[in-house]
């Protein structure tokens, strides 16, 4: 048998015209969507930088059991 788990995640945000705003690696890949989105809107608000994207990139395992 063989499961799928969430090892780590990074959060990427860029401005608008394509540019890197911020980068952190480390988070939990099991957040909620409402915790990034107001982590997001504090990055924004702090470089002041207009709208900007970001994307999570979750590491996963793949962990395998053998069962006789």
């Amino acid at each position: 048998m063989a499961t799928i788990v969430n090892a780590s995640a990074a959060l990427r945000m860029r401005s608008a015209d394509n540019r890197a705003v911020c980068s952190i690696n480390g988070i939990d890949p099991n957040m909620h969507a409402d915790d990034a989105a107001g982590f997001v809107k504090g990055i924004q608000t702090m470089y002041n930088r207009g709208p900007i994207k970001a994307r999570i990139h979750i590491v996963s395992e793949l962990e395998i059991t053998d069962t006789p």
